[in-house]
């Protein structure tokens, strides 16, 4: 766990210093880098532009100087743009700036200065259009046009000899001095004209202001256009290539900078990568021994379940002989050396596991139990011992060290709050990891053992109060069977009693009255032997073959019977089929049972009501209860009584099958008793249904045979009873005598043993009563299989059950319930003693045995 925190706090790590190294290491370099030569090419495109039409504006060609404009705006832009892209303000950005804007102003003046210059220019390009007027004078015309040609060689080419040149002639005309030849003679011929013309002052006026406006071109022209000049060849010489160029170069070393950086995160991330790698391995690998540990803990997952099933699958006196089969179990699975149980309860039991090959532990089973007050003395009932790594109480590991023992581990085993014993596996080389992680499992499996020995000791306590509960049980029935022989035969005493005084009186005087009398005692012993024989038909104590009857034949009779000593035979009326279903038991049983329910019906309707007798033939799928018993799937045939008679109420119906339990005086409370018994022994159920004034229906539902056999007579034979409590063996020695059998009971487990070593052929059938522990039940039915081969039958309460196979692998042919009932155990001794080919032989010598139980108890 703390591993998987571990790398779980590193991967989260590593993926942060992941994501921080990528995000450094984008490859945005190359794009600021793009972006920023861009801009210095958009920059130097403008600035070429601007200059190129400055010379275009300083020749006359551009007139428009909003192309000049422009490209001083997209300088600017690609500046802001630059500006943007870097992000930053460094010597090289500011270098730039200034260069730019000393561009712009040096535009600025280039601008206005060219203005004035190419206005100057246009106004003289405009003299040749006055100067050819007739009113002009020759001579200031050729001065004009002579400074009209300097101007135009000027504005190609400004020299100094061209400007000093300019300017004389300028202040020569300005002055009025026309001294030379061509300006003298220009001059002449104004004169003349103008004397020998009409003398005027408004032209002379006019002359005068040209020739003033010339002269001040002139020499705004001279002022303006080295400036212009200069500014036009300011442009070029104040560019901005080496500010870009160094921009440039600062970006350069820049990018080459991040570059580096951003190489260094590359190898950073890469170094991060195959760290993470490693840690996926690690991880992996992690996760697969955790799978491994996961899965081999799931498959002892399994072992510690099967264990505790096998446990819970026990019969309680099987529960000692499985600890050994569990112990290999979880040993196998636990992948240990050996594995034992050291008992506590006072038995000193110990039960020892070891893997195949391997010796005895150092020192059994001594040593082992040298250890009990050091594993007591820890408060933890589960232990983990590895003597290499010292790991455990220090007592336990030196004394497992000195056993040469690597890896131990132990557990307590607790029933209830007592600890009954401890449960340890050890190995010569250390535990696998997982089950350092799965000792939980151990506890669960120790957890089981205590719960098995405590059912086994709850066991073995209700077998004793079972037998105390059967004895008492066997005193209430003697005392209710006493009560009612004694009550129901001192009633016909008591009338024969009287019958025979009155007989005895009447028989000199009146021979007709005293044979009436006689008549009468006749009767009244008969009662006595129908009640009787009724009380030896509820104990079973007669004949008991096996039979099967034909339930329309048995019902239709009885009917008949009846109906011949009823004053209204049509009251009873029969109806329905069985489709010719035959069942188990006698057919004098089944008709006691019809007549029984018929006269009670009979007895409880009014003179004249009718008794409706139906019979039918059912199939069942799925289980039914019913008032008095529950039915499984199968066939069954439904034998059903109705009345319109008084009905019971619910206290009365409740106790119908009471033995003695009676609503009339003339009653015995043995009929309805009898007759649930006989339904019961073969595996039927009843189903009343009654209320007060609403008569009353008795169901009685029997299961179909599939084929009816034959009669079996009774063989006879000598059977073992083997048990625990003297007296329970003297009880079932009588009830075996009863039915024509010899017992012979043994107390003791090994002179049963040793009595079966001595005469193998003596025995026909043996009887086993089940124990939780020691030396009876399966234990001994194993060993006594291992002598004789006869049938053997386990005699079990009613609570307890046993897994078939357990029967099988024994083997034990059959299983008798307690309390016995005398007709099923007949039926089944016979039917193990019956097929035996000795039974002729055992039934001839069983007619000279007297029919009393054996005393001749071991």
């Amino acid at each position: 766990m703390r591993l998987t925190v571990q790398a779980t706090v590193l991967g989260a790590l590593l993926a942060a210093l992941l994501t921080w190294l990528m995000i450094n290491g984008k490859g945005e370099l190359d794009a600021d880098h793009l972006r920023t030569q861009r801009s210095v090419d958009a920059l130097a495109l403008a600035e070429s532009r601007l200059q190129h039409d400055v010379l275009r504006a300083r020749t006359g060609l551009l007139r428009n100087y909003d192309p000049i404009v422009a490209h001083v705006r997209e300088m600017e832009e690609a500046l802001a743009g630059l500006r943007a892209a870097s992000g930053q303000d460094d010597p090289a950005m500011r270098a730039l700036t200034e260069a730019i804007a000393r561009e712009a102003q040096m535009a600025e003046r280039f601008k206005t200065g060219n203005a004035l210059v190419q206005n100057s220019i246009a106004y003289f390009d405009s003299l040749s259009d006055r100067l050819s007027d007739t009113d002009v004078d020759v001579r200031l015309a050729q001065a004009v046009a002579a400074i009209q040609v300097r101007v135009s060689e000027l504005a190609r080419d400004a020299t100094r000899e061209r400007i000093e040149d300019i300017r004389v002639r300028l202040d020569a005309l300005a002055s009025g001095d026309l001294a030379s030849g061509d300006l003298a003679s220009t001059g002449s011929a104004s004169t003349g004209s103008a004397s020998g013309g009409s003398a005027s002052g408004a032209p002379a006026a006019d002359r005068a202001a040209d020739i003033a406006a010339i002269v001040l071109h002139g020499r705004q022209l001279l002022d303006l256009l080295p400036q212009v000049d200069a500014a036009t060849r300011s442009l070029p010489a104040s560019s901005s290539e080496a500010a870009r160029r160094a921009l440039l170069d600062a970006r350069r070393a820049l990018k080459d900078r991040r570059q580096a950086r951003a190489d260094g995160f590359r190898l950073a991330l890469y170094a991060a990568a195959l760290a993470l790698v490693a840690l996926v391995i690690r991880v992996g690998l992690l996760m697969r021994a955790g799978t491994v540990c996961l899965r081999r803990t799931i498959a002892f997952q399994l072992v510690v379940a099967q264990a505790a099933n096998r446990f819970l699958a026990s019969q309680p006196d099987e529960i000692s002989a499985c600890i050994g089969e569990v112990l290999a179990m979880i040993g196998e699975g636990l992948g240990v050396d050996h594995g034992y149980v050291l008992m506590l309860d006072g038995s000193d039991a110990v039960h020892l596991w070891g893997r195949a090959g391997r010796p005895l532990p150092l020192g059994w089973p001594r040593a082992q139990r040298d250890l009990i007050p050091d594993i007591l003395a820890v408060p933890d009932d589960h232990l983990f011992v590895e003597a290499a790594a010292g790991t455990g109480p220090p007592a336990l590991v030196r004394a497992l060290a000195m056993r040469g023992v690597v890896s131990w581990t132990g557990a307590r085993l607790r029933r209830g709050d007592r600890i009954v014993g401890v449960m340890c596996f050890e190995r010569g080389s250390p535990q696998p990891a997982w089950l350092r992680h799965s000792r939980g499992l151990l506890q669960i499996g120790a957890d089981s053992f205590g719960a098995a020995l405590e059912r086994q000791h709850v066991w073995a306590e209700r077998r004793e109060i079972e037998a105390t509960l059967r004895r008492a049980q066997r005193l209430e029935a003697i005392g209710i069977f006493a009560s009612g022989v004694a009550h129901n035969i001192n009633n016909v005493l008591n009338v024969m009693l009287g019958h025979a005084e009155i007989a005895a009186d009447a028989l000199p005087a009146d021979p007709r009255r005293a044979a009436r009398q006689i008549d009468l005692l006749v009767r009244a012993g008969g009662r006595a032997r129908e009640i009787a024989g009724q009380i030896l038909d509820y104990g079973r104590r007669g004949s008991a073959s096996r039979a099967t009857s034909v339930v329309e034949a048995v019902v239709a009779e009885t009917v008949a019977q009846i109906r011949t000593s009823t004053t209204d035979p049509a009251a009873i009326r029969l109806a329905g089929t069985a489709d010719g279903a035959v069942v188990e038991g006698e057919p004098a049983q089944l008709q006691q049972v019809v007549h029984n329910l018929i006269r009670n019906a009979l007895q409880a309707s009014d003179p004249g009501g009718a008794v409706d007798v139906q019979l039918e033939r059912v199939p069942l799928r799925e289980r039914r209860i019913l008032s008095h018993g529950e039915l499984g799937p199968g066939e069954y045939v439904c034998i059903r009584v109705a009345d319109q008679g008084r009905g019971m109420d619910t206290a009365t119906l409740a106790r119908i099958f009471e033995p003695f339990f009676t609503t009339r005086p003339a009653g015995t409370g043995l009929g309805l008793a009898t007759a649930f018994e006989f339904v019961q022994e073969q595996d039927g159920a009843f189903h009343v249904r009654s209320a007060p004034a609403a008569g009353s229906a008795f169901e009685v539902w029997l299961p179909v045979c599939p084929q009816a056999g034959p009669a079996v007579a009774a063989v006879g034979g000598t059977v073992m009873i083997v048990g625990s409590a003297r007296s329970a063996i003297q009880e079932d020695e009588e009830t075996l005598a009863a039915l024509g059998y010899e017992p012979v009971g043994y107390a003791d487990p090994d002179a049963a043993l040793a009595a079966l070593r001595a005469e193998p052929g003596r025995f026909d059938l043996l009887i086993v009563e089940n124990q939780p522990s020691g030396r009876l039940g399966l234990t001994f039915a194993r060993r006594a299989a291992r002598i004789i081969h006869r049938p053997i039958v386990l005699s079990l309460s009613a609570a307890d059950t046993v897994r078939p196979e357990v029967l099988s692998a024994i083997p034990i042919v059959d299983v008798a319930h307690r309390p016995w009932r005398s007709h099923a155990l007949a039926l089944m001794l016979r039917r193990h003693l019956g097929s035996d080919l000795r039974g002729s032989a055992r039934h001839g010598r069983a007619g000279t045995r007297a029919a009393t139980p054996s005393r001749s108890l071991h």
